[in-house]
């Protein structure tokens, strides 16, 4: 006889529990509690959260389950727990964007993205860590499958707290890999959508071109859930479609692609049941990653180098060092670096005229060592600068057993059409895991 086993509230899918709260075979208090004693077991491990206020999160907790009671309009959120990346306001938790330089910062007033996540009727658990303003540096985070290597970037924390079960949902931003890496490293689904598919106001906006929100969960559905509560219309259900045509495209920095993270995507590419097409990148993406950096370089000087002389000596190396090459940057050689991101979007844009979705890795491979730094993200970083929905799908693994993102690419505005051809291809990856279990 066998006793069936009952999943803990921490580890539901996010769909799943807002539906048991709205049905009343969950409350948001019990969800919310389990999540805090894997939150208590576990961070000391991992250090997912910069900030974190156990009774806050049980009462909002019960205020959801309140309502509940009482009839009320429930959002598409409700009584859900969700984290939320150190770069957005909170008014009633610190919002320090990971540095020093801002301990304590109250804002008076949320961001926009987190007003409408309390209006869908998330439970805001509190702010998980990134680096210092974004920057590619590491944080005080790791990885949940090896503490000796990196949780990725900026959105780490989120990224980490999410694949270790703390949370269903998190969110991260991106400016150029800040979402998808940790995605990639730390095993999650990761969703970067369109160029202004939501406000950033009242968040940490670098570069104004680049600037996005992240989205982590541990599944499809329950991405396009959290979506849904940030774009109005933006439909909850994931419907599976298969593609024409998948474009592989490698990108500028190729090159430094890890050995087994290429044989595991040639291997997965092989036995993809659609026409696949080998695309060359038009010239425009050769100097990608040099035009991003050169735009976050400049704007990071503009920002931040009329700041004290004692307060800029606070800062992690990476900022430091980019200030400095903000400032060295000319006006005409700024305007250049825009002239060369606009005709890369385009030419990113024609590449749609002969696929319906791109596909490549998220990361170089696994996650990096620690000492080896947060972790690269170059080849997200054309995507980003296109204004480009991206996704990275947990859907290989590398010689050492953990997992590396596939990325796959949309079309301008193609979000929804991105998520169900992402749906689609995870519904082949499971059948032919299962057909190679049972063989």
């Amino acid at each position: 006889m066998h006793t069936k086993r009952t999943v803990p509230p921490n580890r539901l899918p996010a769909h799943i529990a807002v539906e048991a709260i709205r049905c009343g075979r969950l409350s948001s208090f019990d969800l919310t509690l389990s999540c805090l004693e894997r939150i208590e077991a576990r961070e000391a491990s991992v250090g997912a959260w910069s900030y974190l206020d156990r009774d806050y999160a049980l009462e909002q907790a019960c205020r959801a389950d309140e309502h509940r009671r009482a009839g009320a309009v429930l959002g598409p959120l409700h009584g859900l727990p969700i984290g939320i990346k150190d770069v957005f306001d909170t008014f009633d938790m610190p919002s320090e964007y990971g540095s020093p330089s801002l301990k304590d910062r109250r804002p008076a007033a949320d961001a926009d993205a987190v007003t409408l996540l309390r209006a869908a009727g998330a439970v805001i658990m509190g702010k998980t860590v990134t680096s210092e303003f974004g920057m590619y540096a590491l944080s005080s985070c790791r990885n949940p499958h090896d503490q000796n290597r990196s949780p990725g970037v900026s959105s780490a924390g989120s990224a980490a707290a999410v694949a270790d079960a703390m949370v269903p949902l998190a969110l991260g931003t991106q400016h150029t890999a800040s979402t998808l890496l940790p995605a990639s490293f730390c095993g999650v689904f990761g969703f970067k959508p369109s160029f202004a598919f939501t406000s950033m106001r009242g968040s940490n906006v670098l570069v104004p071109r680049l600037a996005t929100v992240g989205l982590l969960a541990r599944n499809l559905d329950d991405l396009a859930l959290f979506a849904s509560a940030l774009a109005p219309g933006f439909k909850v259900s994931v419907r599976p479609l298969q593609p024409q045509r998948f474009g592989v495209v490698r990108g500028p920095a190729w090159h430094q692609v890890a050995a087994d993270a290429r044989a595991a995507l040639c291997v997965f590419l092989r036995k993809l049941p659609v026409a696949i097409a080998d695309l060359e990148l038009p010239v425009e993406f050769d100097r990608a990653v040099e035009v991003t950096y050169g735009l976050l370089a400049a704007h990071l000087a503009h920002r931040f180098a009329p700041m004290p002389e004692a307060t800029q000596k606070t800062y992690c190396g990476p900022l430091r060092a980019a200030i400095a090459t903000g400032l060295a940057l000319s006006a005409t050689n700024y305007l250049r670096l825009e002239e060369q991101a606009d005709r890369l979007t385009a030419a990113a844009h024609g590449l749609f005229a002969s696929c319906d979705v791109l596909i490549t890795l998220a990361s170089l491979g696994e996650a990096s060592l620690i000492s080896d730094g947060p972790g690269s993200g170059e080849l997200t970083m054309p995507w980003s600068l296109a204004g480009l929905p991206t996704l990275s799908l947990p859907l290989l693994k590398g010689d050492r057993g953990l997992p590396i993102g596939v990325q796959l690419v949309g079309a301008p505005g193609d979000d929804q059409r991105l998520l169900s051809i992402a749906a689609w291809l995870n519904i082949v990856c499971q059948k032919t895991l299962e057909t190679a279990q049972s063989s």
